[in-house]
């Protein structure tokens, strides 16, 4: 298990990716920080990752970046109708159908038979080792998974509502999951909002 330093926010986002991220912002809708952004781009360009699944679609703004910045296929699933419908027509305006793949389920309750080299968890974060268990198999030998807001804005577990608390003793618990994962090297960083990346041990 390593640790990885922040890294500076990028300043080589589009005017329409600019503004995709804007409207979300501006309607709530908790989305990629530039930083965690940069991150998982520079990591599937490293890892010289080829396609890519998706927990967690939200308006579509982390999958538009990723096809648009590294030319990678995406697998984004989405549960909330609201949310798909919106990014269904971005990744339209974007013209990315051919490179991004919606699909409107709960992620728990679907069926994937193809493998991704890289898989990002970004969703309800008290299912994070759920996910992480049923996508595993999905996740190519030499691929990778990163999980997004494993610091949950370093709030103090003391000063938030229970269910806050509770939410935040499930990340602990994931963490310690992935720490202890004899299967999964993991590299945790503070980049964003805590980000972690875990390779398959190989044997």
């Amino acid at each position: 298990m390593k640790k990885m330093t922040k890294m500076t926010t990028m300043h080589w986002m589009t005017k329409e990716l600019k503004a995709l991220q804007l409207k979300a912002q501006n309607d709530n809708i908790p989305i990629l920080s530039n930083d965690g952004l940069l991150f998982l781009v520079e990591t599937i360009k490293r890892k010289k990752a080829s396609s890519v699944l998706e927990i967690g679609t939200a308006t579509g703004f982390s999958a538009i970046a990723i096809a648009l910045l590294t030319g990678v296929t995406v697998t984004s699933v989405e549960r909330d109708e609201v949310r798909y419908l919106e990014a269904v027509n971005n990744v339209k305006a974007f013209g990315l159908e051919d490179k991004i793949t919606l699909i409107l389920k709960d992620a728990l309750e679907i069926d994937i038979q193809e493998t991704f080299d890289c898989l990002f968890i970004d969703a309800a974060k008290a299912q994070y080792e759920k996910f992480f268990n049923k996508f595993e198999p999905n996740v190519s030998k030499n691929g990778f998974i990163i999980t997004d807001n494993l610091n949950f804005h370093n709030l103090d577990i003391n000063k938030v509502s229970r269910s806050t608390r509770h939410l935040i003793k499930r990340l602990t618990s994931f963490k310690a999951f992935l720490k202890d994962n004899q299967a999964f090297d993991t590299t945790f960083s503070d980049i964003g909002d805590g980000m972690s990346v875990s390779e398959r041990i190989q044997k």
